[in-house]
């Protein structure tokens, strides 16, 4: 039910709609949810598209250009629907912002939190830029002044508690979601529709590896799987099927895919409800970049096995996860193809904590309860 007396103002400076990339969706739906529960404000950039299927308002005032991130850049315009909308809290995505956070809250008296998508001190050491000193100390002072921080997984927060001095009090988590609560059906008819589209064997075990396949360390786990993993697993003589989706595979890849037997790319697929549906086993074999892999909650959420590397699982909570989360260490081969096996051999059962801990609607709920609390 809608709080009528809450209201949000949550600051985006970019365009996240439709939604490209995981952390575009990660807004999308976490302001969508909030919308259902509470009045959910949200200004962001002129270019992007009107979308009523979400719940939240959009106000479209920072342009595209990099002026939006200068401190206080439109402060006027964001009192004004601040006042006109009765908010009550101020939000910012990432630590851009925080200064024209911080001073429209200091302007209205009210308090301001943070959404950390990631450490990106962090993210800008791991990419080698040369000022990432000077965004780990701006960072650091933004969270401390801050009411609050939601993070993404329980890393960063402890990160942030260790590293920024951070009090676990300001710390809360809002991981990124699914948008089921409970487990979905339909496996096996989703699984004989894609078979006849594709022309598979229903029979098999399928494993997928699914991603933007321009992005670098989707394309290094891929050609684990290919010079890893199906080696091992051709040993095992079992029946499998390996599908790969996404988009931008380059050419050398998808040779190496060809000329090996049981696996196949399937290119870009435009809706996936049916393909995650249909398949059994997700192949989490990253071990390059940092922060959560969401098409692994993704998989989880539609009660898949995920066999994954330890550096894939970061940001994932294993106690809720049941045995539906298989993790072998990083370069261990064998142990991830033991994996497989094992998981071949069983019947997913995602325990309903999952749901619980990773639904929308529960994560919006928390973050909610956590800005009447403060």
């Amino acid at each position: 039910m809608k709080q009528g007396n809450c209201s949000v103002l949550s600051i985006v400076p970019y365009r996240f709609l439709p939604p490209t990339s995981g952390g575009h969706l990660c807004i999308a739906l976490t302001h969508h949810y909030l919308g259902l529960l509470c009045n959910d404000h949200i200004v962001s950039t002129v270019d992007n598209p009107a979308d009523d299927k979400y719940a939240f308002y959009l106000h479209k005032v920072f342009g595209t250009g990099k002026l939006r991130y200068r401190p206080y850049y439109k402060l006027g315009e964001l009192r004004k629907i601040a006042e006109e909308n009765n908010i009550n809290y101020i939000c910012c995505d990432h630590p851009y912002m925080a200064p024209t956070a911080i001073a429209l809250s200091k302007k209205l008296g009210l308090p301001w939190y943070m959404r950390s998508h990631n450490i990106e001190s962090e993210r800008f050491r791991s990419y080698g830029k040369k000022w990432w000193p000077i965004m780990r100390t701006f960072e650091k002072n933004m969270m401390q002044r801050s009411t609050g921080v939601f993070f993404i997984t329980p890393e960063d927060a402890q990160w942030a508690m260790d590293n920024y001095a951070l009090p676990k009090e300001k710390c809360h988590l809002a991981p990124f979601g699914t948008t089921f609560e409970c487990a979905p059906a339909g496996h096996a008819e989703a699984k004989s529709r894609v078979a006849s589209q594709m022309g598979l064997d229903a029979n098999k075990p399928w494993l997928y590896f699914l991603g933007a396949l321009d992005f670098y360390p989707n394309q290094h786990a891929l050609g684990l799987i290919l010079d890893e993993v199906i080696p091992r697993l051709n040993k095992k003589n079992i029946p499998y099927e390996i599908l790969v989706a996404g988009k931008g595979l380059n050419s050398e890849l998808q040779q190496q895919i060809t000329d090996t037997p049981n696996i196949r790319y399937t290119g870009f697929i435009p809706d996936l409800d049916d393909f995650l549906k249909a398949n059994d086993i997700m192949l989490n074999a990253v071990l390059l970049g940092g922060g959560i892999k969401t098409k692994a909650v993704e998989a989880l959420g539609y009660n898949k096995f995920v066999v994954s590397t330890l550096s894939a699982s970061a940001g994932l909570q294993p106690d809720v996860c049941g045995e539906n989360l298989l993790i072998s260490a990083d370069n261990d081969w064998d142990a991830y193809t033991d994996n497989i096996v094992s998981a071949i051999n069983k019947t997913p059962a995602i325990p309903q904590a999952f749901y619980n801990t990773y639904y929308w609607g529960n994560i919006a709920g928390n973050m909610l309860s956590v800005l009447q609390a403060g």
